[in-house]
């Protein structure tokens, strides 16, 4: 049942344009933070090579919008998959692909990390930009996760990042947000990159873009996504 299970879910997230699919146990989270499941479906959509590249000093204004789309389409793929799962029976709760809770101690963290449930995969590592860096697709990537209590096979993973003594996204941070530290398992964001410098530095320099706009520099100056870019 298990393994069906987990193969109807990665054939949904595939067909509809997903670029890798894992599976992760939750367990060594307090419940709270799991809100009380014990398994997650992480899911990769890639950053469009193209659109990327054609960001130098600034982000562009077709990233924005590239970026909103793909994560419309990660909000579809999570709702298919939350679908499914409840029709086997079990419980599933879809996490918004981008989403901030105002009012917290952290305004800027949604209401569960998709980077988490992506690293206890074991599709990848936490960059010194504090984004998930995958091994294919560099932090190229947007995020989805489903939180479910349906009995998926996970496998055990040690996670480890693999920067090692690169600093290019610090160097090429706007903001000056990022610390350049290599990140262990359980490390606190605000050691690696401070949120708020970044969100600010946007807002006063990209508004014009769009509410909410994003910058990009880090991704496209790390080693693992330059890599795929053609010559």
């Amino acid at each position: 049942m298990e393994r069906n299970l987990n193969e109807a879910i990665s054939k949904i997230a595939l067909d509809m344009g997903a670029g890798r699919v894992g599976f992760a146990n939750l367990e060594v989270l307090p419940p709270k933070e799991r809100l009380g499941y014990a398994k997650a479906v992480s899911v990769i959509i890639p950053l469009s090579r193209g659109v990327l590249s054609q960001i130098k000093d600034a982000p562009t204004i077709t990233y924005f919008s590239h970026y909103r789309a793909v994560n419309r389409l990660l909000d579809q793929i999570t709702l298919r998959i939350l679908l499914l799962i409840e029709a086997q029976g079990y419980e599933a709760f879809s996490v918004p692909a981008s989403q901030s809770l105002p009012g917290r101690a952290d305004p800027y963290r949604g209401v569960f990390q998709h980077k988490t449930a992506a690293v206890l995969s074991g599709q990848g590592w936490i960059g010194k930009s504090a984004l998930f860096v995958h091994p294919d697709y560099g932090p190229a990537v947007r995020l989805g996760t489903v939180l479910t209590d349906a009995p998926l096979e996970t496998e055990e993973v040690a996670p480890k990042s693999q920067c090692g003594g690169c600093d290019a996204c610090k160097r090429a941070c706007p903001a000056m947000a990022i610390e350049g530290v290599t990140w262990t398992p359980g490390m606190a964001r605000n050691m690696l990159y401070d949120a708020h410098s970044c969100s600010a530095h946007m807002k006063e320099a990209y508004q014009h873009i769009g509410r909410g706009s994003v910058c990009g520099l880090c991704i496209v100056s790390c080693p693992y996504f330059k890599k795929n870019l053609k010559p």
